[in-house]
């Protein structure tokens, strides 16, 4: 079973994707891992972290990367905002993540069914409360043109990809950044 142990330290993105696919497909296969929160692990982690992968992913309750990639206290650093967005806070997250931790891999994730992309896709005339128009204002500047729902998640996910790849922490650490999608339906992560 290719599990990371959370005291070791990934130094290639390759190790850390191969982490992330195959905690996928435990998920999938119903074969799962995650739920050793006890207080062995814990006081295993007290001293300091060692994650391999950076998640940047929707805060929709249905899409917890922790679980659909079937890991453990201490293996992902999570970002979660709605849509999947890269603004300072998010880069200030990943850079800390990047240079310090060195995390060799980001991953965007977006998500089907996404409210936030699916609002600013619809776009018409309403709007909403200042912070939350704010970011769907973010998210259709990324999704122009595109012609149906999944075309503009993927289009988010591009937009936050190429957003982290041009951070001089991010490039200066060699980290590399990919783009994902989680189905929902089928629990199912595909990379973009």
């Amino acid at each position: 079973m290719n599990v990371h142990n959370p005291q070791e330290i990934v130094h290639t993105w390759q190790i850390a994707q191969q982490y992330l696919e195959a905690g996928n497909e435990r998920y999938l296969n119903n074969n799962t891992i995650i739920g050793d929160t006890s207080a062995g692990e814990r006081e295993a982690l007290k001293n300091g972290q060692h994650p391999f992968a950076v998640i940047v992913t929707c805060s929709d309750s249905r899409v917890a990367p922790e679980i659909y990639f079937d890991q453990n206290l201490g293996d992902i650093f999570v970002i979660r905002n709605a849509g999947n967005i890269v603004d300072m806070t998010a880069l200030g997250s990943i850079e800390y993540a990047v240079e310090h931790l060195e995390v060799p891999l980001v991953v965007v994730v977006g998500h089907s069914c996404c409210g936030a992309v699916t609002a600013a896709f619809g776009g018409g005339e309403l709007r909403h409360p200042h912070n939350l128009q704010s970011i769907l204002d973010r998210i259709s500047n990324s999704i122009e043109g595109s012609e149906n729902i999944d075309e503009a998640i993927y289009a988010n996910v591009n937009s936050s990809v190429e957003a982290i790849e041009e951070n001089p922490i991010v490039k200066e650490n060699g980290a590399k950044v990919l783009g994902a999608y989680y189905d929902i339906a089928s629990g199912k992560v595909s990379w973009l």
